[in-house]
Order: structure tokens, then C-alpha cells, then sequence
């Protein structure tokens, strides 16, 4: 698979791992090629966009931290844009991608990403069942089968399960052709055009392909193989405060080669992986609190484990993701990251470090 898709399928791979063990049936890859959506009568129901694997059962929340970071008041508080709107209630992704399809030739470069994302959601869904209808029907039945008699957020639990099911949303691709070359070239043009998500994509992508030629180099060396130039980029998706973008930065500097070299704080100290990333998606939904990741997380907690009852994104990491030490590790790192973001000091987050001998200071 292309790496660019990947980046965008990384989070559905447990989907996928679980669909798996749900039912039988033959796992089909996505074909390769050039060529476009083909029509397709059927057509079908469906949720949010959202998919991901079960949350295995918890204990009852603990209570949240009494002190929280505010959000930044000189940042705007967006709205969804149109596009955005329309993917994330779209009960069927068929009709909303031949919409775009339609008159792809002027597309703004956020319809390139939310056709690309509904390209890329289906075109997995759809890969691992011939059968999608049967196997999504089954799927539900054994979803179903788990929520115990009388359990009082049964009902909040059935619908948020049936808005995080992007399978439900897929069904009017079923016999379709989706191809990774449509789905990057889209991801592409919409990176060319502006989109800091595309962008993102795009540049955690190139990264990874540079930092996995390393070979058999140290974690160190694969680090300084990045360029000042990289810095650049990434200090400016940081700086565009996009919640997707953010958090798929957040998730390449915690990985395994990166964060051994990676420093952050006044101290210099090394993150832990899994707190930078939930800092920095408690930034990402301080400047955006329409952000996707709460979206998902909220909806898989809810529909999996029976915990319906976050009001934002803090609570849910604090009450319900995040052991008591990641929680207080992240809250630390958050005003990290705010106050680099806020004063452009990226000294906070460590990056020269990432950059080695070429630089000694970020731009």
C-alpha cells in the first residue's frame, strides 16, 4: 500500500484486525490502478465519521482534575465549514463523493480532502467483506448481543455505535472500484492547494519513507536525517492550529525513532509517547473544539464501554482514555505546547534537537 494511504488507514487497522475476528469472509485488497468510482445502485444508512476498534469494559470514571488551560483567547473558535458538515452527517458516502466527483475539476482544496477521506473510509470498509450489507448486519447483531439487559444507556450506546460504524455509510460503494492512486492523487492536489491536513499527510508521509531507508542506523542518526527544512514544515502545520494536522504531527514525533531525541519542556526532558500525543490533542481541541478526535474517541467510548457522558475532550481523556500519571504528564505538556505555539518559541517542544548538527535553532 501507497504510504500516504497509510498514514490516512493507520488509525482503522484494529477496525480492521476486529472485523476479522467478528465474522468470516473473504478480505479483499483495494485495487490497484487509475481508475475512477464506478456507479453502483445500492445505496445505504449510516453515522458519523467514525470507525474504530472495541474499548474494552472500564471501571467507573474517576473524577476529572480540578484546574484545566483554558483556551487561547485571541484564537478564533471555528465552525465546520459546509463540506465538513456534509461529510460528518452524510448518511451516505456514495452520493456525497458523486457530488464532489461531479465538478472535481473546481474543488476547493478542503473538498479535495473530504473526497479523498470518503474515498479512503469506503475504499477500506468495503475491502473486507464481499458481502458489506450481510457483514455489517452481522456485525451490529454482535454488538447488540453485548449490551447487558437493562443497561440505562442502551439506547445512547446503539446510536453512538451506529454513528461510529462507517460501514453503514459505505454500503452505496459496494461493487465500486476505489483505487489508492485516486485517493492519493486527491490527498495531493488538496496538499498543493493549502489544505494543512493534506499537507500534513503528505509530509509525515515523505518523513516516514526517509527515516525508514535509514536501515540499520541508530535512532539517533534516523533523527538528524531530518532537514532544517523539515522543522520548517512541521513548525508551520503546528502554527496553522488545525486539530487533524496537529495531532498526525503529535503522532510522527512520538513515534519509537523520534522521541528518544526529542526534548520538550524548559527542563529538556524526554516526552512519554502516549502523553505528548494526548497534549497535543487537548490542544488540538482547545483552538478547535469541533475537532475530530473527540468525535471519535467520545463515540467509542460511549457505543463499547457505556461511558456517554463527556462533555469535552479533557473529561473523556481525563475520566476515561489516560491512566491518572499520562493525564497529569499531558496537562504538563499542554501548556508546553500552548506556550510554544503562543511566543513561537519551538525551543519549548525540542525540535532543533530533531535536526541535529544542521541547526542549531529553530526558524
Amino acid at each position: 500500500m501507497n504510504r500516504l494511504t497509510a498514514i490516512g488507514l493507520a488509525s482503522l487497522v484494529a477496525y480492521g484486525i476486529l472485523l476479522a475476528t467478528k465474522w468470516d469472509g473473504s478480505t479483499a485488497a483495494v485495487p490497484a490502478g487509475s481508475g475512477e468510482v464506478s456507479p453502483t445502485g445500492a445505496s445505504g444508512t449510516a453515522g458519523l465519521d467514525t470507525l474504530g476498534p472495541a474499548v474494552s469494559p472500564v471501571a467507573p470514571p474517576r473524577r476529572a482534575a480540578a484546574f484545566s488551560m483554558p483556551s487561547p483567547a485571541a484564537a478564533p473558535m471555528p465552525a465546520l465549514s459546509a463540506v465538513a458538515l456534509q461529510f460528518k452527517q452524510s448518511r451516505d458516502l456514495k452520493a456525497f463523493a458523486d457530488a464532489l466527483l461531479a465538478r472535481r475539476a473546481s474543488l476547493s482544496s478542503e473538498e479535495r480532502y473530504y473526497l479523498a477521506k470518503a474515498l479512503e473510509t469506503c475504499g477500506f470498509a468495503t475491502s473486507i467483506n464481499d458481502d458489506l450489507a450481510a457483514a455489517t448486519d452481522k456485525r451490529r447483531r454482535q454488538f447488540l448481543a453485548t449490551i447487558p439487559a437493562g443497561d440505562p444507556e442502551a439506547a445512547r450506546r446503539i446510536a453512538a455505535y451506529d454513528a461510529a460504524d462507517d460501514t453503514q455509510r459505505c454500503l452505496g460503494f459496494q461493487g465500486a472500484r476505489i483505487t489508492q492512486k485516486q485517493i492519493d492523487d486527491l490527498y495531493r492536489e488538496s496538499s498543493a492547494a493549502g489544505d494543512p491536513r493534506a499537507q500534513a499527510r503528505t509530509l509525515i508521509a515523505e518523513l516516514n519513507q526517509n527515516l525508514g531507508s535509514s536501515g540499520g542506523k541508530t535512532n539517533a542518526d534516523a533523527a538528524h536525517g531530518l532537514s532544517a527544512d523539515d522543522l520548517r514544515r512541521i513548525v508551520g502545520l503546528l502554527e496553522t492550529r488545525d486539530a487533524e494536522a496537529m495531532v498526525m504531527v503529535a503522532q510522527f514525533l512520538a513515534q519509537h525513532r523520534l522521541i528518544g531525541e526529542l526534548r520538550i519542556g524548559p527542563n529538556g526532558e524526554v516526552p512519554e509517547p502516549s502523553s505528548l500525543v494526548g497534549a497535543f490533542s487537548l490542544v488540538a481541541c482547545d483552538f478547535q473544539p469541533t475537532c475530530p478526535t473527540f468525535d471519535r474517541e467520545a463515540l467509542q467510548a460511549c457505543a463499547y464501554a457505556g461511558y456517554c457522558s463527556a462533555g469535552s475532550y479533557e473529561e473523556l481523556y481525563a475520566n476515561f482514555l489516560a491512566s491518572p500519571w499520562s493525564y497529569t504528564q499531558a496537562m504538563r505538556y499542554r501548556g508546553f505546547i500552548h506556550s510554544a505555539i503562543e511566543t513561537q518559541n519551538w525551543g519549548l517542544l525540542g525540535l532543533q534537537k530533531l535536526v541535529g548538527a544542521r541547526s542549531n535553532a529553530a526558524p
